[in-house]
């Protein structure tokens, strides 16, 4: 046992609780002359030197030093640990935040009130745009009329402008012509019924290439006028609206476009969902 150790069972046996026994037989009696005797043969032990003091001494200081350490590194891990954690959680929820960020249109090259767009779409000048995606544009005029415009795909004219909007856009047609069970997750259809839900019946629809998907949202009939060109919307097709063509031959369209929709058309059901 420690000189230290002795010292402080001495002191709480003998000095400041005598009589409630002892933890240590190395001290004896309660008589303080006694005890002063105690700590008189303690100190004058020929094996107690000032070395020894300073070894017992720097010994327990180093233990209880380690101990302060090891508990302080614990902590500050234990810290460091639950920091970490909360960052990558901060990080994962930054991403989802970021997917769902709103479109901001960095380009507009594919709006209703662009270049040739504004003849097929036929959209009041005074109409305001009361909602845009990357898919569609919806307007109203001052007496309540309702305008929906398809966007076609970037085109690359946009691909300075925009070039991750430009590869995600064309990406997705080539799944929506080589997947036709990608129509289940297709975001354009889901933003489809997210305008349906939002504004109910449409007065009147247009749309150019994709953005002949836009036919989709309700049956033409008296109530309703469309003007849908080169339509490229494979299986899903554009109902009973009228496909037209573009006042100049575009090849793009008219030669692909066009005919992948009619023909994938004819494409039994049964075939495409098993697939």
């Amino acid at each position: 046992m420690g000189f230290f150790k002795k010292a402080e069972h001495f002191f709480e046996d003998h000095i400041l609780h005598p009589g409630k026994g002892t933890k240590s037989d190395d001290w004896k009696g309660t008589d303080p002359i006694k005890a002063a005797e105690g700590i008189a043969e303690i100190m004058m032990a020929p094996e107690l030197t000032f070395g020894s003091v300073a070894e017992i001494a720097g010994k327990q200081l180093g233990r209880a030093v380690g101990r302060s350490l090891y508990g302080t590194t614990r902590k500050q891990f234990k810290r460091g640990s639950r920091s970490l954690k909360q960052g990558t959680r901060k990080s994962a929820r930054s991403i989802v935040k970021a997917a769902r960020v709103p479109y901001k249109g960095k380009s507009q090259l594919n709006s209703a009130m662009k270049g040739g767009n504004r003849r097929m779409a036929q959209i009041p000048t005074g109409a305001k745009r009361v909602y845009e995606s990357r898919y569609f544009e919806v307007y109203q005029d001052s007496k309540g009329k309702k305008y929906l415009w398809g966007k076609p795909t970037l085109g690359p004219n946009s691909f300075r402008k925009d070039p991750a909007g430009f590869a995600r856009e064309w990406g997705e047609n080539l799944l929506r012509v080589g997947t036709p069970k990608y129509r289940k997750s297709d975001p354009l259809e889901k933003d489809m019924a997210k305008i349906k839900q939002k504004f109910g019946r449409m007065d009147h629809i247009s749309g150019f290439s994709r953005g002949a998907a836009a036919a989709r949202y309700q049956r033409a009939d008296k109530n309703t006028t469309s003007r849908i060109f080169g339509s490229y919307t494979p299986y899903a097709g554009i109902g009973n609206h009228r496909n037209r063509r573009r006042r100049k031959f575009d090849f793009v369209h008219d030669v692909f476009a066009r005919p992948i929709t009619k023909v994938s058309r004819y494409i039994p059901r049964q075939r495409y969902r098993s697939r």
